[in-house]
């Protein structure tokens, strides 16, 4: 992907989710940890199943709209993601690793449980305190921003490289506890599981990268007025 179009797409996903942000009612900020593996398979359709995952900074930040009164809302994240992992080969006594860094721009929806009527049955809910439970389902696009391998101490670029530098579609299925601190104040914790895969195929061999993530996540919310919140 060249990096004109890489550009244009980056200006299209920050002029949609500024626009998503002014009609938004909750805005949110969130920090994270998150846990990546390769699932790669090489050009003879062999599988690299020595690699081990690590652990990465998560950063994102998001908008709800609810719809209509109801429960359910869409959602929407912008979030920088860092994916890697290490490996070796003991028969030739290689060394390698990879580290990648991915823009991400995601569009989803969940149901926010016990929303009026938590729990813990607070006395005070009908001011927005107490606990609430969320589930939440997405599906995100990602683009490589800066990657590189390293191979017994040598560096390469992965800009350019099929197998990385192009957009990847995740399917991404999470859970979360939120406590409504005052009407408009609220934090949350999120345990996100995504699964990644290539938009295109790259050649015509069987060379294939796959990513699996496990996310943890801490947030906070501000809710914004609007006419029709109850």
């Amino acid at each position: 992907m060249s990096g004109l179009n890489k550009k244009i797409i980056l200006f299209i996903a920050v002029f949609y989710f500024t626009n998503g942000i002014v009609n938004a009612q909750q805005f949110s900020i969130e920090f994270g940890k998150l846990i990546s593996n390769f699932d790669y398979t090489n050009s003879d359709g062999e599988k690299l199943d020595n690699l081990q995952g690590t652990t990465n900074n998560h950063f994102a930040v998001g908008f709800n709209m609810p719809v209509r009164r109801t429960k359910f809302y869409v959602l929407s994240n912008l979030a920088f993601n860092k994916y890697a992992a290490v490996g070796s080969d003991a028969a030739v006594g290689n060394y390698y690793s990879w580290e990648v860094n991915y823009i991400s721009l995601g569009i989803g929806a969940g149901y926010e449980f016990f929303k009026l009527n938590t729990f813990l049955n607070y006395q005070n809910v009908n001011t927005y305190q107490g606990f609430t439970f969320f589930v939440q389902a997405s599906s995100s696009f990602e683009y490589l921003i800066l990657g590189t391998q390293t191979i017994n101490n040598q560096t390469y670029d992965l800009k350019g490289v099929e197998q990385f530098d192009k957009p990847f579609v995740f399917a991404n299925g999470g859970i979360g506890l939120r406590y409504y601190a005052t009407k408009t104040l609220s934090a949350y914790f999120t345990y996100s599981f995504g699964y990644g895969f290539p938009v295109a195929k790259s050649g015509n061999d069987n060379e294939l990268l796959k990513y699996i993530t496990h996310t943890l996540s801490l947030g906070v919310s501000i809710s914004l007025p609007a006419k029709s919140r109850r």
